[in-house]
This record gives C-alpha cells, structure tokens and sequence, in this order.
C-alpha cells in the first residue's frame, strides 16, 4: 500500500550547526530516522565528550518509528545510533562498514549489545515497509559504499543524499552509478533532501579531495619513515596513502584499533592490502622507512599525537627520522585543538606537514556538485540539510540555476516540520522538541546547565571547602575551623582573609549553640551551613573579587566518645591546625 498524502520531514539536529545530523521522514504515519550523528563540542562545554541530539520525539513515538537508515560510517552521520538504541528497538540500515563500526564503538563504550539490530544492505536494494518501499543506492564519499535512499510515495520518491560528490571517474567502491539514479529520477522525485555543508564552495569538490599529489613526493624520499594522522572515518584517503605506499615499497603500521579492525576485517577489499603490506606499530620503531598511519576521531587522533609529542606514548615517539604529515583538515568544532596540536607538533625533531581545508576539500557537495545532482533527480522539492545557513542560501541558489521553482526550496531549523504532501511545501505550526543531550563518560543526559555552570564557576573562581565539628548535644564547636581553599587566592595562616573567616564562622556557630539553648526546636545546621556558605562567598567577593563554590561540611558527634588528636598543618595553605576524631580510642589515626 502507497501513501495517500501524509508526507512530512522534520529535523533534530544538523540544522545551522556542524554535525549530530537527524532527520525524520513521516509517511503514513510510520516514521522512518534518517542518520544519527553527533558533534564534539565546544571548548566552552568543559568535561563534556560528545553530543547528540535530544531524542524525547522518538521516544515518545517509539511505536511509529520503523527503521532507522544510516549513510556512513562517519561520526557526524552515524556516531549517535548506538546511544538512540538504548531506547529504540529498531532495525538500522547501514553498509558494512558502518555496521563494523558501530558494534566496535559501543564494544569499547561497554554498552548493551545490539548486533542483531543492524542489518547490511547494498546498492539497489530494496527494503518493504507498509507505507512505503525504500530504494538503496550508493553515492562517492569518504567512506566506501556511502548510501543514499530512495522513499516511494504516490507523489513520488523523497530522496535522502548523505555526504557525496559529483565524480565520474572513479571506478571502485567509493564510485556512484549514475546510471541507476537517473532510472529513479524517471519515476518521478517529490523532493530532494541534500547535504550542503560545502555549498558555499564555488566549482566541483573534485578533484580538490585527493591527497595523492601532495604525498607523492614524501613517499619517494629515502630512508625517511612517514607518519600520517587521519580521521577514521577518512577512508578515501586511507585508500591513496597504501597505494602511494605499495608503489614505493614501504610497510604500513595502523594505530588506531577502530582502523586496524577494518583493515583486518577484508571490508577494504578495494585497497588491495596484502600481510606482506603491513606491520605493527612496534616493527615501525625499528624500521628505516616504514609508514605510520594514526586514526581517531577528532579529538581522539589529536589527543594521540600530543601525547606522542610530548614523549608519553609507549609504543610511538617522533624522531628527526620522521615526517609527520596531519592529512585531514580541522573538523568542526575542533580548529582550536587542530592549531594547538601544529604547534605541539612543531616543538619535535619530526618534519612537519600540514593539509589544510584550501589544500584538501571535504568530501561533501560544493556548488556545481549539487547543481549536477539537482539535474540527475529533477525533484519539485529541494531541501538542503547538514549546513550552516549561509550555506542553506547558496545551496538554494545552486538549486534555482538547475531547475527547481521559486518557493520550491525548504529550508527549515532544527525542531521545525515540513510539509511536503500539499500543493507547496509549507512550514506547519507544530515544533518537535530538540536540542543538545550532553555525554560525559557513560553518563547520557546526566550534564545539564547547572552542572556545566558549576564546572565553570570551579574553572574560573575556584573552590573553599569549610569543615567544622560540634558536639551533637551542646552544639558547642569541638574543632577548630579547617578552611581548604583550591584555585581561588594563595594564603597562609596568617593572613588577614584567614582570620576573618575563622572569626566569622566561628561566631555563626556560637550563635547557633545561643539559640540552641534558647529553643533547641529551631536548631537547624543546614540553615547554619548555608549561613557560613553566604558569609565566606562575601567575604572572599570583597577581599579578591572571586565568587568561588563554597562547600560546608559540619559534623555532629558525641565529645564522650571522641578525643582529639592534634598536629601542625605542614601545608599552610589549607591555615590552621586540623583534628583528627577518632572514634572509641584515643590513639593517632592509621595513615
């Protein structure tokens, strides 16, 4: 059965940012996911190791969604499927490489296995649902076997285009059959969903992908070993570095498990890589001329190559043997780090070699890369996705020179429903509920604007910790007053500012024990403690300027059970003496 004219899409992520790509496609009330990326995030969001999208709309709709359907392996694509299977139980479309990955990743994240989840589908396949059939077709991108997908509707296919190029002369698993789009294009295309990120780049994104002339020379030196650090899910160039390496006898290390398991797993088949090819990173230390590729993702990679740099990795180091060539372009949200890792880099004795994104493009559409694809599908609909929205416009422009109506182009934010099954597309009034879910270890959604605001209060203003001890039946303080202070000011114990907060909370306890003896009913410490909390942060605001986190620690005890033991606090920072109570026993604590 063909949909009768509920067609709608929406976005969760992707829109006007770099990357946690996430679209829905609602046909007949089924609806159909479409990527699941993440991005890394700003220096700004401290601690955080990723996000992805809020997932609360498919949650709350779990029953209608089908499937979800995944272009490649990339992170921005595909880098969150693992964490949306904590909650949906659906079957993911994929390549094997994407399917490869995603089981390693959530392997090394210690999460739940979801294997039997991912099902591999290949170039003109087709997949059968109640409301719809969907048509897999491959596209030319940084990963081999790339997808793109076809949605039938009674009004015509939706198609779905992940990262892609327009490149007519590549003949491998990373070629695209034009052939079989146009015999799609035939049947008729309401619209065309398309990544833009690079739209704003003017002329063809080929040949401008290719770092085979930029390695060709290195590659012919004598007696120089070759490091190159890449992004993982950079396969394209993965491709070029074994052949330049294979023309010029060279052996090849691989240092980066997710990159060694694709290599070993034969899902490269393309690159023609023989055992006599490779060797470990250990036999690359002791080799003459060997070539060292480092992978990871974004923040990975450069953390493996600062920590080279810096001579802490136990398996690599830089020599004035070595050339290090970095062959990808910064990633979105992570050129602050890719600068500082050059610098890092240029403090070895290695040569250094830098691609920068002038030298080597993104393997997304530019300009006339969607002109070409706009022509192939003649859609009635363009919707460009994936981009900023200066590139949302450009994007646009290319799509109006190719063919398709003024008014005809949907550009959408994220949280935002299209509706594509009317006369015209139309913005409906409804909003989805998006946004960024922070994951910090293996805690998901735990980091919310409290906690990022206190780890930047604690960044920049530092902490005071205040411990007192009273007596649980007099309220009388048995202890003298511990005050720890840690990235706020440098002070000794006989400092002014030390003095007065022991004064000053000193006299909120005594107080306390007063009103105690008045109407112990009224006695409450959490109340106390919140008192010196407000004092201490005053008295710091006026003296330093800082607001720093103060945190209070009372303990209540019983004095008969408890005797003090008393020494000289060696660090004076902390001021002060300090007490250790030792329950039942008068002797000195164990250490």
């Amino acid at each position: 059965m063909e949909n009768m004219g509920n067609i709608k899409f929406m976005a969760l992520g992707g829109q006007d940012e770099r990357g946690k790509n996430l679209y829905v496609l609602e046909i007949d009330d089924e609806l159909f996911v479409l990527d699941a990326g993440l991005k890394f995030p700003d220096k700004g969001i401290l601690g955080v190791d990723m996000v992805i999208p809020n997932f609360d709309y498919l949650k709350d709709n779990r029953q209608r969604v089908k499937a979800i359907f995944l272009t490649n392996a990339s992170a921005y694509n595909s880098g969150a499927t693992n964490y949306l299977l904590k909650d949906l139980d659906v079957p993911v479309y994929c390549n094997p490489i994407t399917a490869q990955v995603l089981k390693i990743k959530a392997q090394r994240a210690r999460m739940r296995n979801r294997d039997s989840n991912y099902h591999v589908v290949h170039d003109k396949e087709i997949i059968n649902f109640t409301s719809t059939k969907v048509e897999v077709f491959r596209l030319t991108a940084s990963s081999p076997q790339t997808l793109g997908f076809a949605f039938s509707t009674k009004q015509g296919a939706v198609i779905y285009l992940g990262d892609y190029i327009i490149d007519g002369q590549e003949q491998s698993s990373f070629s695209t059959d034009f052939a079989n789009l146009a015999k799609i294009s035939e049947r008729g295309v309401l619209a065309l969903i398309s990544d833009t990120a690079s739209a704003s780049r003017r002329g063809f994104t080929a040949p401008n992908h290719k770092i085979e002339s930029y390695i060709a020379t290195p590659f012919k030196e004598k007696h120089k070993r070759i490091i190159i650090g890449i992004f993982e899910e950079d396969l394209f160039k993965v491709g070029e570095i074994i052949r330049a390496a294979q023309e010029n006898n060279r052996k090849i290390a691989v240092y980066g498990r997710t990159m060694s398991s694709l290599l070993d797993s034969n899902l490269l088949a393309d690159f023609n890589v023989r055992k006599e090819d490779l060797m470990s990173p250990e036999e690359y230390k002791t080799s003459e001329n060997g070539v060292l590729i480092i992978s990871g993702n974004a923040e990975v990679l450069y953390s493996k190559l600062n920590k080279i740099a810096n001579n802490n990795d136990e398996v690599v180091d830089f020599t004035e043997n070595d050339l290090v060539i970095l062959a990808t372009p910064p990633a979105p949200g992570v050129e602050k780090r890719h600068a500082q890792i050059l610098d890092e880099l240029a403090r070895t004795e290695a040569r250094i070699m830098a691609l920068s994104d002038r030298n080597i493009w993104a393997m997304n559409s530019s300009y006339e890369d969607l002109k070409v694809m706009v022509s192939i599908f003649k859609p009635k609909y363009f919707i460009p996705i994936k981009a900023l929205y200066k590139d949302f416009l450009e994007a646009e422009s290319a799509a109006l020179s190719a063919g398709v109506k003024p008014g005809n182009v949907g550009i959408i934010d994220n949280g935002q429903v299209l509706n594509l099954a009317g006369r015209q597309l139309a913005v409906t009034d409804r909003t989805i509920k998006n946004g960024d879910t922070y994951v910090d270890g293996l805690g998901i959604g735990d980091i919310g604007n409290v906690v990022l605001n206190e780890r930047k209060q604690l960044a920049s203003d530092g902490v005071i910790i205040v411990g007192v001890s009273i007596d649980s039946r007099s309220k009388a303080l048995v202890s003298s007053i511990d005050i720890q202070m840690r990235g706020v000011i440098y002070i000794k114990e006989e400092n002014t500012i030390f003095k007065t907060l022991q004064k000053q909370i000193a006299d909120i306890m005594t107080k306390g024990q007063s009103d105690y003896r008045t109407n112990p009913s009224s006695y409450d410490l959490n109340e106390i403690k919140k008192e010196i909390i407000t004092k201490v942060r005053s008295v710091i605001k006026q003296e330093s300027g800082k607001q720093p986190m103060v945190l209070a620690i009372a303990n209540e005890i019983n004095e008969k059970d408890f005797t003090p033991f008393v020494r000289p606090s060696k660090n004076l920072k902390t001021g002060g003496n300090r007490y250790w109570l030792n329950k039942t026993t008068n002797s000195k604590p164990k250490k």
